[in-house]
C-alpha cells in the first residue's frame, strides 16, 4: 500500500510542474503551496458572481446575497449560534414516516443521503445534488431554528500541519466539538476508509465541547436494517497524515486548475479512475476530507451526514466547484457522466433538464437551476 501511495504521490509532483491547466494561468510552486494562487482564484470567481448581479430584478441583489465563510472566519458567538441551530434541527421532528430509527430533522437528512448515495456520487449529479443538498441543510437551520448567521465550510488544508488543533476539533464552546477518545484499532473503518489506512489519533467517542453528547440514532450502513433504531455515541478519529496527503492546500488549487472540463474536475475531486488524468489523485480531496474525521457515522459512505461536519466539509466541495466554474463562468454550465455510481448498473448520461426531487426533506428542481448560486434557481450565495 505504502509503494502505491508514493507513486500517487510521485506523479502529483510531476503534475504540479504544469499548473494552471484549465484556465492558461501559471502560479508559482510557492503560491500554490502557500494558499496565495487559490485566494487569488476564489476573489476572482467571488467578483465574477458578484458581477452577475449588476442590475439585477430578482430577489437575489447584492445586498441580499449570503456570503458562506471559512470556519475560523466566523466570529466565536456566530459559531456558538450555529451549533445552537444544528442542536435545535436535532430536535424537530423527523419528516420519513413510519421509520423506528430517525427521530429528528437533522436525521432526516441522513435518511436522504442514504436513498440517494448510489446515483449521486461518482454519477453525473454528484456537484448539483450535494450543492442543493447542503443548502436545502442550511434553509433548514434558517427557518426552523432561526440562524442568521454566515454557514460555514472548512478548508481542510489549514489543518493539514494538525487536524486536532484546528479550531474546528478543539473541543471549545466555540468549535463543532473534539476528537474522540484515543482507542486500539486499525484503520477508521467503514465504507469511506475500510482497513486502507492506519488509525487517526482517535477512534472512540467525542470526548469534550459540542456533541459530545449527541446522539447517533441509526445505522451504520452495514446492518441488517440501517434504519432501525441504533442508539450510540458520535466517534470521531482525526487524521492529520491523510489531511495532509489528500487533502492539502495545494491539492485543492491543482484539483481547481487542473480540470479541463467538468467531467475532469468531477474526476478530479473524487479520484474517479475511470478517468485517467484523475488517478493521481487517489482518494482526492473528497475521500481525503471525509477520511480525515473518519469514525463512527464520518466512515459511512451512506450515513456520513449524521456526523454534524459533513456539511462544512461539502461546504469546501461546493465552495471548489463555485470557484472552478466561476473562473470560467460562459463554458462551465454542463453536466458530464451517467446516472448511476461508477456507471453500475450501466444508464444513460445525466442531463441538465433531469429533475433532483428531495421531497420530504426539500423541493423539486431541474439541475439546470442550480447551476449558478446567484440566479435562475433557488440559491443566493457566494463563498468568501
Amino acid at each position: 500500500m505504502m509503494l502505491f501511495v508514493n507513486r500517487i504521490l510521485s506523479l502529483a509532483s510531476v503534475a504540479a510542474s504544469f499548473p494552471g491547466l484549465a484556465l492558461g494561468q501559471t502560479y508559482s510552486q510557492d503560491d500554490i503551496i502557500s494558499g496565495k494562487a487559490l485566494q487569488q482564484m476564489s476573489k476572482t470567481a467571488y467578483d465574477t458572481a458578484l458581477a452577475r448581479l449588476e442590475g439585477s430584478t430578482s430577489t437575489c441583489t447584492k445586498d441580499t446575497v449570503h456570503v458562506r465563510k471559512e470556519w475560523r472566519n466566523i466570529p466565536g458567538p456566530e459559531r456558538i449560534a450555529f451549533v445552537k441551530a444544528v442542536e435545535c434541527l436535532m430536535e424537530q421532528p423527523n419528516v420519513y414516516p413510519n421509520m423506528t430509527g430517525p427521530k429528528s430533522m437533522f436525521d432526516s437528512f441522513g435518511v436522504l443521503h442514504y436513498y440517494v448515495t448510489p446515483y449521486v456520487h461518482n454519477s453525473a449529479y454528484f456537484l448539483l445534488f450535494h450543492r442543493l443538498y447542503i443548502w436545502t441543510y442550511e434553509q433548514k437551520l434558517r427557518d426552523m431554528c432561526g440562524y442568521t448567521g454566515a454557514f460555514p465550510y472548512w478548508e481542510w488544508g489549514l489543518d493539514a500541519g494538525g487536524v486536532e488543533k484546528s479550531p474546528l476539533f478543539d473541543g471549545s464552546e466555540t468549535s463543532m466539538g473534539s476528537n474522540g477518545e484515543k482507542v486500539n484499532k486499525t484503520g477508521p473503518g467503514g465504507g469511506f476508509g475500510g482497513g486502507f489506512f492506519g488509525g487517526g489519533s482517535g477512534g472512540g467517542c467525542v470526548t469534550d465541547g459540542p456533541f459530545k453528547n449527541y446522539t447517533v440514532n441509526f445505522g451504520p450502513n452495514t446492518a441488517r436494517d440501517p434504519l432501525a433504531p441504533n442508539p450510540r455515541c458520535l466517534k470521531r478519529d482525526l487524521n492529520t497524515a491523510l489531511c495532509a496527503t489528500y487533502a492539502s492546500i495545494k491539492n485543492t488549487t491543482e484539483t481547481i486548475l487542473e480540470g479541463v472540463n467538468i467531467e475532469s474536475f468531477q474526476a478530479n475531486i473524487q479520484g474517479d479512475f475511470r478517468v485517467p488524468s484523475a488517478r493521481k489523485w487517489s482518494f482526492a480531496v473528497h475521500g481525503g476530507g471525509h477520511f480525515t474525521i473518519a469514525g463512527d457515522p464520518g466512515s459511512d459512505f451512506h450515513f456520513s451526514p449524521l456526523e454534524p461536519v459533513f456539511y462544512l466539509h461539502h461546504g469546501q466541495i461546493d465552495r471548489m466547484y463555485f470557484v472552478w466554474q466561476n473562473l470560467d463562468w460562459a463554458n462551465r454550465q454542463t453536466m458530464a457522466g451517467t446516472i448511476t455510481m461508477m456507471n453500475q448498473p450501466p444508464s444513460r448520461n445525466g442531463t441538465l433538464d433531469d429533475i433532483l426531487d428531495i421531497h420530504p426533506v426539500g423541493e423539486s428542481y431541474n439541475y439546470r437551476q442550480l447551476l449558478d448560486t446567484v440566479g435562475g434557481g433557488p440559491f443566493c450565495f457566494v463563498y468568501e
